[in-house]
């Protein structure tokens, strides 16, 4: 019997009744799942001697000490797309598989992110908050712009990109640019893009959508600089990872002018403390780290956590485009990578 172990049950991302049905799954497949919630890599340690995989469904800090001190451990398995927390180089000298979930949600993100830039076009937030106030805000706030008008700006042009540019370009006629180093556009033939520079990207862009990881490079990359080089009548959507951008950076360029709406799903700290400034700003459209969520995502987000553990585990085969510490040479001997 294999043993695994989820380490961050009560991160929110999976509910229970799930975590409790894919610990039946695994029954089946001979694993053994515990549902665990640890806070420390120390716990971490602690808890999950015995453990041949760790599941995070949400950012568990699976640190090089983490990985080090688990001489069992095989397997890592995020329920998502992000790995920023987990130490990938020490995966992959430990020998042990970071499986991650690309493409699982980016239907999902795309949608939200279309929400997100609707509300604040149309003012729906603002209207919704009047009549809940007791106010009748008819025809007020800003002056609604239509999309065929706008230039949408996507920084990153990878799984959850794509779909949101088939809504605004194909849907509404919004132009769409891009700025992602790491493609090339004749990669995307089927694509009305203008790949430009990031300068270029702050500079022409309406709506600037965010859809890249979370690394050393892209980390506070929408920083006070970034915000002055952008329109005044601009807006940011965050639906990747919270800190590509720095708050309070954000919260000046909001106060200041430098921009005039943020759509955020994500943020440096989550929960959002009440007290940010954020919360009590009518130029914010806030939601709380849900983008990815949706019926098909949940779906995909299961069948994957429950295929990929035991195709390694009890197969000893992996499809490449799961793992994220690409190169590892794994502690399971033959194990095929196709």
């Amino acid at each position: 019997m294999w043993n695994a172990v989820i380490v961050d049950s009560d991160y929110g991302s999976v509910s229970k009744e799930k975590q409790n049905y894919l610990k039946a799954e695994y029954e089946k497949r001979n694993i053994s799942l515990r549902i665990e919630h640890f806070n420390t890599p120390e716990e971490i340690i602690a808890g999950c001697q015995d453990a041949d995989a760790i599941l995070g469904t949400g950012n568990p800090p699976i640190r090089r000490k983490v990985l080090e001190s688990l001489p069992k451990l095989k397997v890592i398995q995020r329920f998502g797309i992000g790995v920023n927390s987990i130490d990938l180089e020490a995966a992959k000298e430990t020998g042990v598989l970071a499986l991650y979930m690309p493409g699982f949600c980016v239907d999902e993100l795309a949608i939200h992110a279309s929400a997100l830039i609707l509300n604040l076009l149309r003012n729906v937030s603002y209207y919704d908050r009047g009549i809940r106030q007791g106010e009748w805000r008819k025809a007020q706030g800003v002056v609604p712009r239509n999309p065929k008008d706008l230039t949408l700006g996507l920084y990153g042009f990878g799984g959850s990109a794509k779909p949101l540019y088939n809504i605004f370009r194909q849907g509404f006629g919004t132009k769409v640019i891009a700025a992602d180093p790491y493609v090339k556009k004749e990669l995307f033939p089927d694509y009305d893009v203008d790949f430009v520079s990031f300068d270029e990207l702050l500079e022409k862009s309406d709506i600037i959508s965010i859809h890249a990881p979370l690394t050393p490079e892209t980390r506070y990359i929408f920083n006070k600089e970034a915000f002055k080089k952008m329109k005044k009548s601009s807006m940011i959507i965050n639906i990747s990872r919270g800190e590509l951008i720095d708050q309070n950076a954000l919260v000046e360029a909001l106060e200041e002018g430098e921009i005039q709406f943020a759509g955020l799903d994500v943020f440096e700290k989550e929960p959002l403390p009440v007290e940010s400034p954020l919360v009590g700003n009518d130029q914010t459209v806030l939601t709380c780290h849900s983008a990815f969520y949706g019926d098909n995502a949940q779906n995909n987000q299961l069948t994957l956590a429950l295929e990929l553990v035991d195709s390694v585990l009890n197969h000893k085969m992996v499809v490449d485009k799961y793992i994220a510490n690409s190169g590892v040479t794994s502690k399971i001997e033959n194990l095929e990578v196709v």
